[in-house]
């Protein structure tokens, strides 16, 4: 059964049995992911999801002759990440999350399955009350949510709740590091093509390929792709807007961890 109509008939119907198989056949996947890795594989410590087009860096759009990824394609990046290591994901949504149906399956999936930390990347701080409900639902302790400086303020109130809310824009002068290490982040876009950072997304000499034609851990430890960005000038003022690694920092730095 394709991922996205079993999350249907779930909601609908609330079947048992369906779950726990969906859940053994991620596991099983992790396993065989796991077992099948050589000593040298390269290993992964977050996802970082564009699963709206808008979010594109340098006004470079998506490829109209590639398919968006649906549900059962983000659900299997998402193993396959979780069993290079990852422990944070990080999704682009965009202004409404409304607009982004997929995510409520995509999170629940990676924090029962995966018990990974999920940050939500907002460009608005409009958020409707059957967006919060849902929020709700998540586990609190292991989502939290980002936006930039204008917007982050408004959602506050949030944390009161039990979420963490991240500002996405960070200034260097606020004690932001550089990430170095791209190779630690596997970036995906909305038409499936991995690259090695959201700095760098849409960019095609940048890209490692899609997601649909080999399994992720052999595009990351393929030396002839372009894991590294050599041109540091291309670093933004304020640092990557919403970098995961950056992201968690923050929430440390809060938690005293």
């Amino acid at each position: 059964m394709k991922a996205k109509h079993y999350w249907e008939q779930q909601e609908r119907i609330g079947h048992p049995f369906d779950l726990p198989q969906r859940i053994s056949e991620g596991i099983d996947a992790c396993r065989k992911n796991v077992e099948g890795k050589s000593a040298d594989s390269a290993t992964v410590r977050y996802i970082w999801i564009y699963l709206t087009d808008d979010g594109l860096r340098h006004g470079h759009g998506g490829h109209d002759d590639q398919p968006e990824l649906n549900l059962d394609d983000w659900l299997n990046i998402i193993d396959e990440s979780a069993a290079l290591g990852a422990e944070w994901m990080v999704v682009y949504v965009g202004a409404s999350l409304s607009h982004a149906p997929l995510i409520w399956r995509m999170c629940s999936w990676a924090q029962e399955v995966h018990d990974l930390n999920v940050g939500l990347h907002l460009t608005s701080n409009c958020l409707s009350e059957d967006d919060i409900e849902r929020l709700m639902r998540l586990d609190r302790e292991r989502t939290f949510l980002v936006a930039d400086e204008t917007a982050v303020s408004s959602l506050r109130f949030l944390e009161e709740r039990g979420l963490h809310v991240c500002q996405s824009d960070l200034h260097l002068d606020e004690g932001v590091t550089r990430c170095n290490k791209p190779a630690n982040i596997a970036c995906v876009g909305p038409n499936g093509q991995l690259f090695s950072c959201g700095l760098v997304l849409g960019e095609q000499e940048y890209a490692l390929g899609d997601v649909r034609d080999k399994r992720l851990s052999d595009v990351l430890r393929d030396e002839s792709l372009p894991h590294t960005i050599e041109d540091t000038s291309r670093f933004p003022e304020h640092g990557c807007d919403a970098c995961p690694p950056l992201m968690v920092e923050q929430i440390r730095r809060r938690d005293g961890g």
